[in-house]
């Protein structure tokens, strides 16, 4: 579910589109946070119930979620065993960190050696303002994927006509989503990518 809104591409190029919502500016929307999250390599709105699965790593105490900040962890399992917050592992929530400690104490400890053996249960990411639980989006992330949608929107380009697929930039890589339409022409400016590298995946796990 896009984080922006018609509204927010209408007050940054000052115009009404009239109907609402418009498919094209819709279209626009999508494409513009789909670039974004690709750029980043993590997704931005917010998901209950999300379950990932890693590696387990006995020299690495942090894993990365793909979707924060985190609002609630329900799981946390390490080779069929679940955890305890505050005793096992502690959170940090804006970050999407999941540290592994050791009996309770602050001092990390790597998790255990298995293949594909931590499965993380947890409510994250962000939401349209007042749209209900998790956080708000960040002005300055809402101003960063509106502006690519207001380029696409100025240049004409040619609107999607469905769900994305996959979205691939050139020398980052692919990000899929559901739906079967693919984008691979779309192509972030330099101050475009600055403007998100604050909300990129800092590659941890």
């Amino acid at each position: 579910m896009p984080i922006i809104n018609q509204l927010d591409l209408e007050n940054l190029l000052q115009i009404d589109v009239g109907s609402e919502p418009d498919s094209t500016v819709t279209s626009y929307l999508v494409q513009a946070q789909a670039a974004a999250e690709a750029y980043c390599q993590r997704h931005f709105d917010y998901v209950t119930a999300n379950i990932e699965t890693f590696d387990g790593n006995g020299g690495k105490a942090i894993i990365q979620v793909d979707r924060w900040p985190i609002d609630t962890v329900t799981t946390v399992v390490e080779s069929g065993v679940t955890l305890t917050v505050d005793q096992d592992y502690i959170l940090y929530t804006d970050r999407g960190w999941v540290v592994r400690t050791s009996g309770g104490a602050r001092q990390s400890r790597g998790w255990r050696d298995h293949l594909r053996g931590i499965v993380i249960t947890y409510d994250g990411g962000y939401i349209l303002e007042g749209g209900g639980a998790g956080a708000a989006t960040p002005d300055d992330l809402t101003l960063a994927i509106t502006r690519i949608a207001g380029r696409l929107f100025r240049s004409g380009a040619a609107p999607i006509a469905g769900p994305v697929s996959t979205v691939t930039l050139d020398g980052i890589g692919s990000t899929s989503y559901a739906g079967t339409i693919a984008i691979t022409d779309l192509v972030l400016l330099d101050e475009e990518k600055a403007a998100l590298d604050p909300y990129a995946n800092p590659g941890l796990t």
